[in-house]
């Protein structure tokens, strides 16, 4: 989640997420991750050792969606930049829309292997249009 927008599309089988891309050295400016709402899990491969593997579920009552994610990457290993290990980041997220509809609230939780103990955050994105 460093994206400070996203535009949000429903199908009757699947969410579209597209965000800007932050990194100047993608080849594309929009991410656009293709979620199937069933928990069917999805992967995006960005090469080089990169990728992300994720999931959706919607919860009994429609109220709220769990993405699970995997995120590989390259990390260099300390005092050998040049040297690069596969590094992982498990990230739940649970959204929720407010009821009004104006606002979209993501708690996420995420643990990797290249940090101690769990990292946690709030974000909220507000609709625009």
């Amino acid at each position: 989640m460093n994206s400070k927008t996203m535009k949000i599309a429903e199908d009757a089988d699947f969410l579209t997420i597209e965000c800007p891309n932050s990194n100047p050295s993608a080849k594309s400016i929009i991410n656009r991750e293709k979620l199937i709402i069933n928990g069917k899990e999805s992967q995006i491969d960005h090469g080089q050792g990169n990728r992300k593997k994720f999931s959706l579920k919607l919860s009994a009552d429609g109220e709220t969606m769990t993405i699970k994610s995997v995120v590989y990457f390259m990390n260099g290993t300390p005092y050998h930049p040049n040297v690069k290990e596969q590094a992982y980041t498990n990230v739940t997220e649970v959204w929720k829309l407010s009821n009004n509809g104006k606002t979209i609230t993501v708690q996420s939780i995420a643990k990797s292997n290249i940090w101690d103990g769990e990292r946690s955050w709030k974000t909220v994105f507000e609709k625009t249009k």
